[in-house]
């Protein structure tokens, strides 16, 4: 249809009398209008040619972008699976091992708040999941110890003192060690540090492009790779301040990294109470209990 239209348009010109001698075309004045219209539309089709060519070009610049951007993204993926598979405590191993470790970080929390009430600590249950997540962290032992009362250099040192003494005692502890699968208390930073290393580098590296994408879409990949006792965890590290920039960065809000751990997953009276850390509308089962009270 567009050929059909532009010959008859193009044909159409010769009807006028100013390209017509009697009943034939003048080829004087076809030929003057060729030159004209060869010169004038000529210049305007290579200008666009111009453009078209640039636009290509900026099209096939940022495909590039978006495929080396997703190349390295799905190879970070894939070494966090590798991290999570590799992580291995006595006879646990992966995902399980998270499941042992909030375990073992509430054998710490109930100890800790036992030693600031006789020790007249008036801490917060902020405060109390820091120090609980240090040792949890750190452990204590003859060089964990020193690293760990260095962390906590602004809690009172008779307080943090009684706590290593009590965890170092709780090692023996065989209901612990009966509950856990492994000697506590000795220390995860070798797990831990890395894991987080790098699920931070994952999470940053979606945040930083200046490509056109949906970055929320990409970090929910990455989130639906992490079990709820990893985003519990997760949420823990994060409320320290060994982990304070996935909330300076706007990371656990904006990407809702923590969405899917369960309502009354923590002791809000004696853990962690999540409604005084988000806004209404943030936990996925906030979502279900909204649509629950439509019905």
């Amino acid at each position: 249809m567009i050929l059909a239209v532009g010959l008859a348009a193009v044909n159409s010109i010769f009807i006028s009398r100013a390209f017509r001698q009697s009943t034939t075309v003048s080829p004087e004045s076809a030929a003057q209008l060729g030159s004209f219209v060869g010169g004038y539309v000529g210049a305007f089709f290579a200008l666009t040619g111009v453009v078209l060519l640039f636009s290509t070009l900026k099209n096939q610049r940022l495909a590039s972008a978006l495929q080396d951007f997703e190349t390295k993204y799905f190879e970070l993926i894939k070494m966090h699976r590798d991290n999570v598979a590799e992580i291995k405590i006595q006879r646990a191993s992966g995902r399980r091992v998270f499941v042992l470790l909030l375990r073992e970080l509430r054998f710490a929390l109930k100890t800790i708040r036992g030693i600031a009430g006789t020790h007249n600590q008036q801490l917060t249950k902020r405060e109390i999941l820091h120090v609980a997540y240090y040792c949890l962290f750190f452990g204590v032992g003859t060089n964990s110890s020193r690293m760990l009362k260095m962390s906590l250099s602004t809690f009172n040192a008779a307080f943090i003192d009684a706590v290593e003494a009590e965890l170092d005692k709780g090692k023996m502890n065989k209901e612990i060690r009966s509950n856990l699968g492994y000697v506590p208390f000795e220390g995860h930073q070798s797990h831990l540090g890395h894991y987080y290393r790098h699920l931070y580098q994952m999470i940053r590296y979606v945040d930083e492009q200046a490509i056109n994408i949906d970055k929320y879409e990409y970090a929910k990949t990455i989130r639906a790779q992490l079990s709820t006792h990893e985003q519990a965890l997760l949420l823990v590290n994060s409320l320290t301040p060994i982990g304070r920039n996935w909330w300076t960065k706007n990371l656990i809000v904006n990407y809702r990294l923590v969405q899917n751990i369960p309502r009354e997953f923590f002791d809000s009276s004696t853990e962690l109470d999540t409604s005084e850390e988000f806004k209404p509308g943030y936990f996925e089962w906030e979502e279900t209990l909204s649509s629950t009270a439509v019905v």
